[in-house]
C-alpha cells in the first residue's frame, strides 16, 4: 500500500494548498480517501484518465468532500467523450447530513453505499472497517487492510477512550492533528486532535508511523506543532502535499 497526499488542510486550505484528500494505491487499485476542496485538479494531474476505482469519505463536511461535485462534472463530460472510465464509481460515505448525501447520490455518477458503525466491507481483497468518531456531523475513522498491512485514518475527531484500541498496531496512523496543545484548552468539546493527543495515541497504540495531517489552514509554519507531537512520538512525520508514503 502507498498513500499520496493530495491535500492536507482543514477546515480551509492554506494559500496554495488543498483540503483533505489522499490517494491510496492498494492491490493495483486507486482508492480516494476523502476529496476536499482543491483535490480534484491534483488527482487529475496524476491520473488524467481518472482511473479511480472507489472513493471512501470519512464524513461530509466540505473540506473532505467538496471536490466530489467537481469530480462528478469531470466524469460526466470526459466519459461522454470516452476520455475516462464510465460511471458509476463506487462511493462509501456516511448517510448524514442527508442533504450532502443527496447531492452525491442523486447524480447517477456515484454508486453510493452508506457507512454504518462497525461495518466491515471487502473490495477486491481490501478490507475496510469503519468506526464512528466524535465530530459535529457523522464521521468515521477508516481502517484499510491489505497484504498484511494496515492503515488507520482517523478522519476528523476529538479524542475518545477507544481510539487506542482502534489504532493498535497499525502500520500507519494518518491522523487529524489540527490543534496546538494550548489551543485545545479553549474548546470544551473538541472536534479535532491536539498535537499531544495525536502523539500519545500513536505511542500508546504502538503504530509504526504517524503521518500528521488536517493541518489548520490559518497556520503556515508547523514547526511548533511537530515539536509538540514528537515530544510524545519522536518518529512523527508531517504530511507533505504531492509526497507518497509507503505502508
Amino acid at each position: 500500500m502507498e498513500v499520496t497526499v493530495l491535500g492536507r488542510c482543514g477546515p480551509f486550505p492554506a494559500p496554495g494548498e488543498a483540503c483533505s484528500g489522499y490517494l491510496l494505491k492498494c492491490g493495483g487499485k486507486n482508492i480516494m480517501l476523502d476529496f476536499g476542496s482543491g483535490v480534484f485538479s491534483r488527482l487529475y494531474g496524476l491520473l488524467p484518465q481518472l482511473e479511480v476505482d472507489a472513493v471512501v469519505l470519512s464524513h461530509l463536511h466540505s473540506d473532505h468532500m467538496a471536490d466530489m461535485l467537481i469530480f462528478r462534472y469531470a466524469l460526466e463530460q470526459l466519459s461522454a467523450r470516452s476520455l475516462c472510465r464510465q460511471p458509476p464509481i463506487p462511493v462509501i460515505a456516511p448517510a448524514e447530513p442527508r442533504e450532502e448525501y443527496r447531492l452525491l447520490s442523486g447524480s447517477g455518477v456515484f454508486d453510493m453505499t452508506a457507512i454504518k458503525d462497525g461495518a466491515k466491507l471487502r473490495y477486491e481483497g481490501i478490507t475496510f472497517t469503519f468506526y464512528r468518531m466524535t465530530h459535529p456531523v457523522e464521521s468515521y475513522a477508516i481502517s484499510v487492510e491489505y497484504g498484511g498491512k494496515r492503515l488507520l485514518y482517523t478522519g476528523d475527531t476529538g479524542m475518545r477512550h477507544d481510539m487506542v484500541d482502534i489504532a493498535s498496531g497499525a502500520d500507519m496512523l494518518l491522523a487529524d492533528v489540527c490543534y496546538l496543545n494550548e489551543e485545545l484548552g479553549t474548546r470544551p468539546i473538541a472536534a479535532h486532535l491536539s498535537a499531544a493527543q495525536a502523539g500519545n495515541l500513536a505511542a500508546a497504540a504502538n503504530v509504526d508511523m504517524l503521518l500528521c495531517s488536517h493541518l489548520w489552514g490559518g497556520r503556515t509554519d508547523h514547526s511548533e506543532l511537530m515539536c509538540q507531537v514528537r515530544a510524545a512520538f519522536p518518529k512523527a512525520v508531517l504530511a507533505e502535499e504531492f509526497k507518497s508514503y509507503p505502508i
